[in-house]
């Protein structure tokens, strides 16, 4: 009985709205193609379009996160490389310093070497110097005594008497 109650008021309300069965399933199977086309045409292709840029965004942020890593590895190296560098250079500023000063001590021994000879040279022929200045002084001493003898004794000196002069006056002389 219910059921006939519910099917009488639903076919006044029917009649009351104008529902007209022909044109409410036209329309709804009009709906359902326009709704499956609008899925089909519509939906389906910017979803698979979002998926892809939504793959290719991980993609990016992948690549971008390998970048960061390998960066940072680099960095890494060239840090190194460059200490390394820092090292050497300052081990072969330190031997460049070492030779420096090896042959600062080389040439400095040879100028001494180099002085003491010149100045023993120098001795030798100062002496040698001294020796003959002697000697000429010597003879010109001897030579102005026999002149001085000669003159005071008023003869005239030989040879040999000039010899035995000159040869008293040098034992005498310091």
């Amino acid at each position: 009985m219910k059921f006939l109650l519910i099917a009488s008021s639903f076919s006044e309300m029917v009649d009351q709205f104008g529902l007209h069965t022909e044109a409410f399933v036209a329309h709804f199977i009009a709906f359902v193609i326009l709704a499956a086309v609008v899925v089909l045409f519509g939906i389906k292709p910017v979803m698979r379009q979002l998926e892809e840029r939504r793959h290719r965004i991980e993609e990016g942020e992948a690549m971008h996160a390998r970048s960061e890593r390998e960066l940072a590895e680099v960095q890494e190296r060239s840090a190194g490389i460059v200490d390394e560098a820092h090292s050497q250079a300052k081990e072969e500023l330190e031997h460049a310093r070492q030779l420096a000063e090896n042959l600062h001590n080389e040439r400095m021994a040879k100028a001494e070497n180099d002085a003491r000879t010149i100045l023993h040279n120098a001795h030798q022929q100062a002496e040698i110097d001294t020796r003959r200045q002697e000697e000429a002084l010597r003879e010109q001493f001897a030579n102005l005594l026999a002149q001085a003898t000669q003159q005071v004794t008023g003869k005239v000196l030989t040879e040999e008497d000039h010899r035995i002069i000159n040869a008293e006056a040098i034992n005498h002389l310091p």
